[in-house]
């Protein structure tokens, strides 16, 4: 896998000026892992996020968030230095509003603990959020995916529809609604008020960000194939979930329940540049890659 973008203006480059997030009050990053049986990948997840943040000159936290799992998932996640959540009500959503709830970050991250995910995109999230973006999502669709890490029909026809469905009923372009790892800032998630307790609690984000008039960023993300373990996600079942609850949503509250937030423009590259300008009409919300 490649690095896809160069380091924010913000990573040092002597990892010895750098110190982890040990105070409660002083804590910029939290990243949160949902977990669920997850001990032959978790604690390289976490090392991995430390490695790349220890080169970051904010402080930070790992957050595992063990959602009953019956191996040593989280002795192993405690054993390299993560913080243990445990959440016993059983769902992805459940344990990402868990880890989020108990997160002591002013920008929080989600992520996953199953080696699926290139952890060095973090700063490059982190950077978008402090640029003005309030939630950025990560894109696989357009980043290095490596064979048989989606199964064709999640990449050809699931996402790119469900993806579709957000984008038409609430005026998005987003890429990928379903991507697990993505950056918001804490003001921005005590807005959505979210409640989905499974996996449509990604694309309940994307939309409770949107009918609120959040501005939102995109970026393309590494996804790798998974070593080990059992993949969670249940294609028709989550499906449903899914599109009930983007349906649902749009027939209930339409695409806004806030005053619209202004046009953003975001360009990935080499360079990342985020432009804000007021919206033209009241509905416009848009962003660009």
């Amino acid at each position: 896998m490649t690095n896809l973008l160069p380091s924010p203006a913000w990573v040092e480059s002597d990892p010895n000026e750098v110190l982890r997030g040990t105070d409660p009050h002083a804590i910029e990053i939290s990243v949160v892992l949902p977990c669920l049986n997850e001990e032959a990948s978790v604690a390289e997840c976490v090392s991995s996020i430390q490695d790349t943040l220890d080169l970051v000159g904010k402080t930070y936290e790992v957050i595992v968030v063990d959602n009953g799992s019956s191996d040593g998932s989280a002795v192993r996640a405690g054993a390299v230095g993560a913080r243990v959540v445990h959440e016993p009500i059983a769902g992805y959503g459940s344990a990402c509003r868990a880890g989020l709830d108990a997160a002591k970050g002013r920008h929080l991250v989600l992520g996953d603990a199953d080696g699926t995910y290139d952890f060095s995109i973090v700063p490059h999230l982190v950077a978008l959020l402090d640029e003005g973006s309030d939630m950025v999502l990560g894109n696989r669709l357009e980043g290095d995916m490596e064979p048989g890490a989606m199964p064709w029909m999640h990449r050809r026809l699931g996402t790119p529809l469900l993806t579709g469905f957000v984008n038409v009923l609430f005026g998005t372009d987003i890429g990928d609604v379903n991507c697990g790892i993505r950056a918001i800032t804490r003001s921005a998630y005590s807005r959505l008020e979210v409640e989905a307790t499974g996996m449509e609690f990604a694309s309940e984000m994307v939309v409770r960000a949107t009918q609120r008039g959040l501005i939102l960023g995109e970026l393309p993300v590494n996804y790798r194939r998974r070593r080990s373990g059992e993949a969670k996600l249940r294609t028709w079942r989550d499906g449903w979930r899914h599109l009930r609850l983007v349906v649902g949503s749009w027939m209930t509250h339409g695409r806004r329940t806030e005053s619209a937030a202004p046009l953003v423009d975001i360009v990935t590259g080499s360079d990342v540049i985020i432009e804000l300008r007021e919206a033209e009409e009241p509905d416009a919300n848009r962003l660009r890659i």
